[in-house]
């Protein structure tokens, strides 16, 4: 979601254009809010979901890769299926990470399946359904609530490393870490992108145009193939324990 003209976050977009090309992924961008506030999130992949649904089988996308206009897409070479579970693992049809906070739902991917459509509807009518309920992060703690609550949501959920695809800022070269983030939460060379959780709109500029301007010079060290990531090994490792453990 990106409303109006600010120049940081078209910036940004075009980190996730340029992405978006190399891999041939369509990229929907909602320019005009459906309806108030953080709600729009849930209404564009509602909408995108049907879209998708209503197609034959062979002719959907499989899944969708929702990112916050906070984000900046570091390394264009990484494609986003190196993240989604094995084909075997029909049964996960969400992936979200965690930070100090709980759940982080700025950056994760969904499986396009009538599941998601049940979960996201859920999510929005949270607030009508528990109108006496407060939620100090209102579509995030309405979904992590509903995941909380409901067997039917929370078995087909799957809590990957914030790293892999929801990485924390730190400073370019390493230079005064957040102090907030842990070192496994910051975004390193090769990671796929940086969010920006909670930064007021006149930090922007000072907050993201660091690794905007990795971004746009294309750096090398950042910009690694996917086989000098060690994500290969790391997200095999993870799928296979984890489909072992709850097996």
């Amino acid at each position: 979601m990106v409303y109006g003209s600010n120049e940081i976050y078209d910036r940004a977009l075009d980190t996730h254009k340029e992405h978006s090309n190399r891999h041939g992924y369509p990229l929907h961008i909602l320019r005009r809010p459906i309806l108030d506030g953080v709600w729009n999130k849930y209404a564009i992949l509602l909408s995108v979901l049907l879209e998708e649904l209503a197609k034959p089988v062979g002719e959907r996308l499989e899944w969708l890769f929702w990112s916050d206009a906070d984000t900046v897409l570091m390394n264009p070479n990484m494609p986003l299926e190196t993240f989604l579970p094995p084909p075997e693992a029909t049964h996960i049809h969400l992936l979200l990470t965690k930070d100090w906070n709980g759940m982080n739902n700025g950056v994760f991917p969904i499986r396009v399946h009538p599941w998601s459509v049940e979960l996201l509807s859920a999510a929005m009518s949270y607030p009508t359904m528990h109108p006496d309920e407060e939620l100090f992060w209102p579509d995030q703690t309405a979904l992590s609530n509903v995941i909380k609550t409901n067997e039917y949501f929370s078995k087909a959920v799957v809590y990957c490393p914030l790293r892999w695809f929801n990485a924390y800022m730190r400073m370019p070269d390493g230079i005064g870490l957040n102090p907030d983030s842990p070192p496994h939460l910051q975004v390193h060379p090769g990671d796929l992108l940086v969010h920006f959780p909670g930064t007021p709109k006149e930090n922007l500029k000072s907050t993201l145009g660091p690794y905007l301007d990795i971004a746009e010079s294309h750096r090398a060290d950042w910009e690694m193939d996917l086989e000098t990531t060690g994500y290969l090994e790391e997200t095999r490792k993870f799928w296979d324990l984890h489909l072992v453990s709850s097996s």
